[in-house]
């Protein structure tokens, strides 16, 4: 499956369940920071779990945002710059651990084309 087709089938998903948020890729791991309802993100993370195309799925934290991060958009992937991915793959390579550095690069990847592009 294209990288296209999981960011459409995402949109149209969490559009359905009121689910917010970012996917950011690198060519060996996928990066997401989800928000939404607890029951939602629940069913969402169980589906992701029983899909056999999903390995080494790992949360990093669940906690209650006072505001969306990413409340505009049931799926935002931003085009990666080389020192966008480059920034990605650090973390991931350092096994960051932080979902606020993770939260902050994501807000920077997306920051241009959050303002250019029109909300899903």
């Amino acid at each position: 499956m294209a990288v296209s087709d999981i960011l459409e089938q995402s949109v149209r998903h969490n559009s359905s369940n009121n689910i917010t948020g970012c996917l950011a890729f690198t060519e060996t791991h996928f990066v997401q920071i989800l928000e939404g309802s607890h029951s939602s993100l629940d069913v969402l993370l169980l589906k992701l779990l029983l899909d056999e195309r999903h390995t080494d799925l790992e949360v990093l934290d669940r906690e209650r945002v006072a505001a969306r991060s990413f409340g505009d958009w049931s799926m935002i992937s931003p085009k990666l710059t080389p020192t966008g991915q480059r920034r990605l793959v650090q973390l991931l390579a350092d096994d960051c651990r932080s979902v606020p550095q993770y939260l902050t690069l994501m807000l920077d990847l997306c920051s241009e084309q959050m303002t250019t592009t029109r909300p899903h």
